[in-house]
């Protein structure tokens, strides 16, 4: 019996969705500014673009397979919008470190400087035990295998993966909203919190909707 075909949107909305995140990380490198009194290279805010722009960086990949893939209108439009979202967001976060003098990628090991804020060193050494770069984000073979599904079975895994996704990155911008000391950064980081929170309870919805559950936490306090 042949495989099923997996779901496509039409050529059209994809090309929309990806014009529509391009133009979103367009504007935020536009946005950026030349800053006179650019922080250390091994500082929380240098440290939080890298490491959220990584991150962000995930959540669009997945974004984009849940465009193409996911069969429910409503499940397309969150990922169109978290696409849109976190690629404003990376870009900005870009535009920071060029802005700054300093490349996109750095010496230091990921999420070191969140290793210094009470409370959050544990996310960060738990994360890189279960094999993830960074609190909340998929391993590997978790984002293999999201490539093989297809139908409710692709549409429940992701709501699954970017709910623990989300909630690696609250951890994240909470900590960068404590440790940067850059005011546009702190404001991003806030942005973040107040997008990624009202996103959760859409996922967590979505999920009850199909009668499924987060994925067990790992350790790292990401549901």
């Amino acid at each position: 019996m042949p495989a099923p075909e997996r779901t496509r949107l039409r050529p059209g909305r994809v090309l929309l969705a990806v014009a529509a995140v391009l133009v979103a990380l367009v504007a935020g490198v536009l946005v950026g500014r030349a800053l006179p009194d650019a922080p250390g290279e091994q500082s929380a805010a240098v440290g939080f673009a890298r490491d959220m722009t990584t991150h962000h960086q995930q959540a669009i990949a997945m974004a984009y397979e849940a465009i193409q893939e996911a069969p429910s209108a409503e499940v397309r439009q969150l990922a169109v919008d978290i696409a849109s979202t976190q690629g404003n967001q990376a870009g900005r976060m870009q535009a920071l470190l060029r802005d700054w003098g300093y490349s996109l990628t750095g010496s230091a090991p990921s999420m070191a400087w969140m290793t210094a804020v009470e409370g959050h060193a544990g996310h960060a050494e738990q994360a890189q035990q279960d094999g993830r770069v960074m609190p909340g984000m998929a391993t590997a073979e978790e984002m293999a295998r999201l490539s093989e599904l297809t139908g409710e079975e692709f549409e429940v895994f992701f709501l699954q993966l970017m709910l623990r996704h989300h909630a690696g990155g609250l951890q994240m911008a909470e900590a960068g909203a404590e440790l940067v000391g850059d005011e546009q950064l702190r404001e991003l980081a806030s942005a973040i919190l107040a997008a990624q929170s009202s996103e959760t309870q859409v996922l967590e919805d979505l999920l009850a909707d199909r009668g499924a559950q987060p994925l067990p936490s790992p350790g790292d306090g990401a549901a």
